[in-house]
């Protein structure tokens, strides 16, 4: 699904619209503009008139990759395992309140580790909440699932 976030000319806030799917072409562009002016007019209870310049100022889309070949399973890295002795206060909504959650490094979760955790590495943060686990798939990739009892 693909969106696109729009104004006129001049105005300084955006409206998310609907991008039609397909090659963007002059067609897309114009069907883009109309579904500006009717949004527009759904949230502010009017529309300018259709030669007034629409901006286009974000597109946002999902989109997926296939390899040509099968990813190959991967071993998980090897930076220093923090074992799970230190832990960190984390908050974790009303229910839960301020709770210690274990600290972890990725190469940790070649081992499932229950919630509440935090996974450091030197350029993210994984924050797994209680009820929750963590662990890597086969091809290094964090994996988090609801805990079945």
């Amino acid at each position: 699904r693909r969106t696109a976030s729009m104004h006129y000319k001049g105005q300084t806030f955006e409206l998310t619209v609907a991008a039609p799917e397909g090659t963007i072409n002059a067609a897309a562009l114009d069907m883009l503009a109309e579904n500006f002016h009717r949004e527009h007019e759904t949230v502010y209870g009017h529309r300018a008139s259709d030669d007034e310049p629409v901006e286009l100022v974000t597109v946002r889309l999902l989109a997926r990759g296939e390899p040509e070949r099968a990813m190959e399973p991967c071993v998980p890295p090897s930076d220093s395992p923090t074992e799970g002795t230190d832990t960190r206060r984390a908050y974790f909504g009303q229910g839960s309140g301020w709770l210690n959650a274990v600290l972890y490094s990725r190469a940790d979760l070649s081992e499932m580790r229950q919630g509440p955790c935090i996974v450091e590495e030197y350029d993210s943060t994984c924050v797994i909440p209680p009820g929750w686990n963590a662990e890597l798939d086969e091809h290094g990739n964090v994996v988090v699932t609801v805990f079945k009892a």
